[in-house]
């Protein structure tokens, strides 16, 4: 069936000639990498090809695979979240926000940052909520609902003028390959999933710096330095490590291109139906919206029968009536009833994203017409 497909901030389908390249060559280099003979050591340098790939744009740090962003974002936050307290916001991706609530339930202090209209952190919030006793804090870069940007950095820097030994995370999983963005040494950790860039799905990674030591959420074998053990996905970790090594120097070309797209789909959109909630200056490839009085579930449905594939928000929490994101901002049940999720990537197609705005203007109308009297 031909579809149109537009929840990429779900997972995008990956690159067909990085991923039948590494098929092939993965059919007849099958070895484990942790074994001592010959094919096994050649097996051995294509993951770490893999990682050279991959660090040759966070210069100076280190980095361990793991299976997927949500035990990154785990590893980084069990390792650290020790004593004191521990600092997040209200717009973090599940795989934080629940880690901190199983951490809150076993007495650790937990504090949670307000947001901005658009799921923006309040920087002035978190940075009160910073003290000499915070150990960590997280904030995502670039939100997965609404594609609202942090600028981590700076907000990095600012908590370590408060407390130098806080450690400092960012899930940026939404903004990997996607924006021109260099992570400082105020940075700590960094988690990145390879499916949300034309990768694989079951192979994300944790990039650290030089001095910081990660606590094993995984034990065994010793592999990843002894930081994460289990026989590597090797498959998973040569397209990873092509897809950076092709899409890298495209960031910024690829930005411009889909900021088009996003604009142009935006445009097509009849204002008398739809209210954008993602920020004016927030990721070209993503967009939260709604069609207030509407369900978005309905509308995830009809679009689908006419071969339209999007979102209806974090596919994480997909079986929640309303977004807890969305929630910390918006309070009108309405409002949130009616949210969909529309997202791209590098090759979605312009023709078909306008094509996609007229049908979802059309269904849009069409139920309209059905509940208005």
């Amino acid at each position: 069936m031909n579809y149109i497909y537009l929840d990429n901030a779900a997972t995008t389908a990956p690159d067909k000639e990085i991923l039948n390249n590494a098929v092939k060559e993965y059919g007849d280099n099958f070895f484990n990498p942790s074994a001592l003979y010959r094919e096994a050591r050649a097996v051995k340098k294509t993951v770490e090809d893999s990682r050279a790939k991959i660090l040759a744009h966070f210069k100076g740090k280190k980095m361990i695979f793991t299976s997927c962003g949500t035990e990154a974002d785990n590893t980084a936050v069990f390792s650290f979240a020790r004593r004191g307290n521990i600092v997040t916001t209200a717009g973090e991706h599940s795989a934080v926000f629940k880690a901190f609530e199983f951490l809150k339930q076993k007495g650790v202090e937990v504090r949670y940052a307000k947001l901005k209209y658009g799921g923006g952190v309040d920087e002035t919030d978190l940075l009160s909520k910073i003290d000499k006793d915070t150990c960590f804090c997280s904030v995502v870069h670039v939100n997965n609902e609404t594609g609202a940007i942090n600028d981590v950095n700076s907000i990095a820097k600012k908590i370590k003028a408060i407390n130098p030994r806080t450690v400092f995370h960012t899930d940026a999983v939404q903004s990997c390959l996607k924006l021109t963005y260099s992570f400082s040494d105020d940075v700590d950790l960094i988690s990145l999933s390879a499916h949300k860039f034309k990768a694989l799905k079951g192979v994300g990674a944790l990039i650290f710096n030089e001095n910081i030591h990660i606590n094993p959420l995984i034990h065994g074998g010793g592999q990843e330095g002894g930081s994460r053990s289990g026989t590597e996905n090797v498959l998973g970790i040569k397209v990873f490590g092509d897809c950076f090594f092709k899409y890298a120097p495209l960031v910024k070309s690829n930005f411009e291109r889909v900021s088009e797209i996003k604009r142009e789909f935006i445009s097509r959109l009849d204002e008398k139906y739809f209210k954008i909630l993602s920020p004016v200056d927030s990721s070209p490839y993503v967009l939260s919206l709604s069609a207030p009085k509407l369900r978005g579930e309905v509308l995830q449905t009809v679009m689908d029968d006419l071969g339209v594939i999007i979102g209806k928000g974090s596919a994480c929490s997909s079986k929640a009536p309303h977004s807890r994101v969305l929630k910390a901002f918006e309070n009108d049940r309405d409002v949130l009833d009616g949210v969909i999720r529309v997202s791209f990537i590098f090759d979605t197609d312009k023709s078909e994203a306008i094509r996609a705005a007229k049908l979802l203007n059309d269904t849009v109308k069409k139920l309209y017409g059905k509940i208005v009297v």
